[in-house]
């Protein structure tokens, strides 16, 4: 039996770029979806402990594989189109694949 793989994103909106925002919001949960993503836990971040910066917020979503996350944001050519989108709509955004430790 295979540990879950976790997709974490650390992400800081755009405040000047709110449609880019609403338009990525939109349309990757459905993509995400498709790929397996199951959504696990959002949090807003209070606070950076021994970093300059912060991520806005954090997401947890949890996946079949890591071949599932490599095919979301890799190979899948609707997400391809959403990049230009998510580089406007994010400050920074990071992703992280992780797997649970047993």
């Amino acid at each position: 039996m295979e540990n879950q793989v976790f997709l974490i994103v650390e992400a800081t909106p755009n405040p000047d770029n709110q449609a880019e925002l609403q338009s990525y919001g939109s349309q990757a949960p459905t993509l995400m979806k498709k790929h397996g993503g199951i959504p696990i836990a959002r949090y807003s971040v209070e606070a950076s402990i021994g970093a300059e910066e912060k991520p806005a917020a954090i997401a947890v979503i949890s996946f079949p594989n890591r071949e599932a996350i490599q095919d979301l944001l890799v190979n899948d050519p609707d997400y391809q189109l959403l990049i230009p989108s998510r580089d406007k709509a994010f400050k920074n955004i990071k992703f992280l694949v992780c797997n649970e430790q047993v």
